[in-house]
């Protein structure tokens, strides 16, 4: 039918990329793997959004404006996962609904002094890895949290440092002050 929007898969398709995307951008330092995504599924389906949008319109403009809601949906979704990661709220968001989790495992570790073997939990909504973070004068700085998100390499993570600030030469990669005695630190990942 001329006019007619792209159906519910392909909606469904762009939803499912948008998710994706909000989640890996949802760390201190967004994962590579996210602009990839957007390179190699969404622009091919804006792409195709567009196309059959221009042909609709040649053929048949008043079908398009009577199915306008339909036409709709990609903008607002595609606009809305612009304007969200553009004010970095996929990781402001899921920070503040885990940061007392973490705190409370970051404080765990601590407790439990320097291991051979990191303590792993589920700290919120994030699945992490701790273990006791540089010394100064023979007494811990505080505590790193390793995100181990799946299926992405864990090469980003949280520090605790409740007694200083991390040294930025352990963190070469990345250290990003979020807030109190809260920092974010990417490792090398290869990208």
């Amino acid at each position: 039918m001329v006019g007619k929007p792209p159906g519910w898969c392909y909606h469904a398709a762009v939803v499912i990329t948008a998710l994706v995307v909000a989640w890996w951008v949802s760390i201190p330092f967004p994962y590579a793997e996210s602009g990839v995504l957007v390179i190699l599924v969404l622009v091919p389906l804006v792409s195709y959004w567009i196309i059959r949008l221009i042909v609709a319109l040649t053929r048949d403009a008043e079908a398009v404006r009577h199915r306008f809601l339909g036409w709709l949906a990609l903008p607002v979704i595609v606009g809305g996962l612009w304007l969200a990661v553009s004010a970095d709220l996929p990781f402001t968001a899921r920070f503040a609904v885990s940061q007392a989790s973490m705190e409370r495992l970051a404080q765990n570790v601590l407790r439990g002094g320097p291991r051979d073997v990191p303590t792993c939990a589920g700290a919120g909504l994030f699945p992490m890895c701790g273990h006791i973070a540089g010394e100064d004068e023979n007494a811990p700085i505080g505590v790193e949290l390793q995100i181990i998100d799946w299926p992405i390499t864990g090469s980003r993570c949280f520090v605790w440092a409740p007694h200083g600030q991390p040294r930025a030469e352990d963190y070469e990669y990345g250290l990003r002050h979020l807030t109190g005695p809260w920092w974010g630190c990417r490792g090398w990942d290869g990208w």
